[in-house]
């Protein structure tokens, strides 16, 4: 009898356990839920070390910034922007890993980010098969877009056609290319080269280093070799610091031959420095030295916001603004699944840090400014050239 009721006794406390964790598993569940209906989630998926973290920090200070921002201001409809942060390392493989989590398991909605196009190719398939959204923030050289993807930054249609003639017209005809070995200096330079010679002006020379490279004898010699007016550089991420530097080192000065950059911004120029920086040029649609409120206002915010040596760059503008051309667009879709989503894109426009800008009704790339910089002496950009209204995103 005693062993019975000791049993019983067992019993019942077990049973009690088991609905007591039953009841917590409940609860959890019910908490996850509601934490989905407080928030809509939306991946950041940026490097902070590896060859392209010294473009891609201020990127993701930038989107940050800017979620913080709407957020304050009452989120979407009511709801938070919940940011899910990934750092792929400047590495395409690693960012496909990330962005198949971002989308299946923490189910964000659309994702912010990448910087190379090595990057952005590499993650496009997942987000393709899972119709989810990237909203991609870095020019690149307008080829194989994707309709899952909205592009925020320039196409060479924006940053390079007027260039070129400008080069042409301001420094000379005889142009020799660089650039890193990868598709977007590939690329760009091939339509740069034609651009060109449209414009009167003549290829002397082509010549690529792989990316990361830092030991430019090789190049600046075959540069002296060749005596261009001008050499257009498409050398990208890390690399641009030692290559400006190497440059002045090794006897080129920009007085001479002045480099025009496609891929040379304010943190790049940090990095460089003035003395080897000052009298090179690049096109970009923002400098932070365009005189608005509104660009003054988001470099006062940043400079408040983050302090650990980055700067703000056409890239983190162009993330900045990303950001709230997707808070914008999911105010306006009466769904998120991918495709409602993209198509609330169409035809969107917002005052940004560079002035009113619109995403394309067609093929979700943004119409832009198209600018020129000169690099004075104290390191900062002054603006030479400004096109005198968006120019539409050709591919």
């Amino acid at each position: 009898m005693n062993l019975s009721k000791k049993w019983l006794a067992l019993c019942f406390v077990v049973a009690m356990a088991t609905l007591s964790l039953t009841g917590c598993s409940s609860n959890s569940k019910g908490s996850d839920t509601a934490s989905k209906e407080e928030g809509i989630k939306i991946g950041v998926l940026y490097s902070t070390t590896g060859p392209f973290s010294i473009s891609e920090k201020p990127m993701l200070n930038a989107a940050k910034l800017a979620i913080e921002e709407i957020n304050a201001a009452g989120g979407i409809k009511g709801k938070k922007l919940i940011p899910v942060y990934e750092d792929y390392a400047s590495d395409p493989a690693k960012a496909t890993e990330k962005i198949k989590k971002l989308i299946l398991q923490d189910k964000v909605v659309a994702t912010i980010g990448t910087n190379s196009s090595a990057s952005r190719l590499a993650v496009i398939p997942e987000v393709e098969r899972n119709n989810s959204v990237l909203v991609y923030n870095t020019y690149y050289e307008g080829e194989k877009p994707s309709p899952n993807v909205i592009y925020t930054n320039t196409v060479p249609s924006q940053q390079i056609a007027e260039y070129m003639p400008w080069i042409v017209k301001n420094i000379g005809k005889r142009v020799m290319f660089v650039g890193s070995d990868y598709v977007f200096p590939v690329n760009s330079i091939k339509k740069a080269k034609a651009m060109l010679i449209q414009a009167g002006g003549e290829v002397v020379g082509e010549e690529y280093v792989p990316l990361g490279h830092t030991e430019f004898s090789s190049l600046i010699n075959k540069i002296k070799q060749a005596k261009p007016d001008v050499v257009f550089s498409a050398i990208a991420g890390d690399s641009v610091v030692p290559f400006y530097k190497q440059y002045q080192q090794y006897g080129i000065f920009a007085k001479d031959i002045p480099i025009c950059s496609i891929a040379t911004h304010e943190a790049t120029v940090k990095g460089i420095g003035a003395a080897a920086a000052a009298g090179h040029y690049s096109s970009f649609d923002y400098f932070q030295v365009i005189d608005t409120p509104e660009s003054k206002k988001f470099i006062d915010a940043y400079n408040k916001a983050f302090n650990d040596n980055t700067t703000v760059t056409n890239l983190a503008e162009g993330a900045y603004h990303g950001v709230y051309l997707l808070a914008k667009a999911l105010e306006k879709a009466s769904a998120y699944d991918g495709k409602t989503l993209i198509n609330a894109f169409k035809g969107l426009e917002i005052d940004s840090p560079q002035g009113k800008i619109k995403v394309d009704e067609s093929n979700n790339h943004t119409w832009l400014q198209s600018r020129i910089a000169r690099i004075k002496e104290d390191g900062t950009f002054e603006i030479v050239y400004s096109s005198k209204d968006l120019v539409k995103p050709e591919l």
